[in-house]
């Protein structure tokens, strides 16, 4: 008995200080990281008008300029398939791409800026030639800014169609 007793007086003395650590104290004023570097408002990342850039060159089938949208290690990741790497596998893969769809249609819905990294996601619709809807999705993608210009790091996306052979 007495052994229950002791232990549960240091059950409540633990109780105690774990309550007296979440009580609210005095918050320290915190500096910024001196070493984190600054952006300059200038190049404020813009997702509305650089996924309505990306929209207009895939539609517009400018392979190049779409290819130097990404960063030079730039990747995507296609849906069911392996990811691509490199401005020769990016060209190839957007290739592919502009061949699937008669339009894109890339609506983003919300970004975060970390610094000289920025993260954005949204919504896709792709068209058929008839103006009809082949695919609705998702999409996030990373970006960097280098050199003074926001470019695509990685690209991913997947469909809000069900797989083939699912219920």
């Amino acid at each position: 008995m007495r052994r229950f007793q002791n232990l549960r007086g240091g059950l409540l003395v633990i109780v105690a200080l774990l309550l007296a650590s979440c009580a609210p104290g005095e918050v320290a004023e915190t500096t910024p990281d001196e070493t984190a570097p600054a952006v300059d408002a200038q190049v404020a990342f813009d997702l509305e008008a650089w996924s309505a850039r990306f929209s207009q060159e895939m539609n517009a089938g400018n392979l190049e300029v779409l290819a130097g949208m990404f960063t030079e290690d730039g990747c995507r990741m296609p849906p069911n398939q392996p990811i691509v790497e490199g401005r020769t596998m990016l060209l190839a893969q957007l290739e592919a791409a502009t061949q699937m769809t008669s339009e894109l249609r890339v609506t983003p819905t919300a970004s975060e800026v970390f610094g000289t990294t920025a993260v954005g996601r949204g919504i896709f619709e792709r068209f058929n030639a008839d103006g009809s809807t082949l695919e609705t999705g998702k999409w996030m993608n990373t970006h960097k800014l280098v050199d003074g210009v926001w470019k695509m790091h990685c690209d991913i996306w997947n469909s809000d169609l069900p797989l083939e052979g699912s219920n």
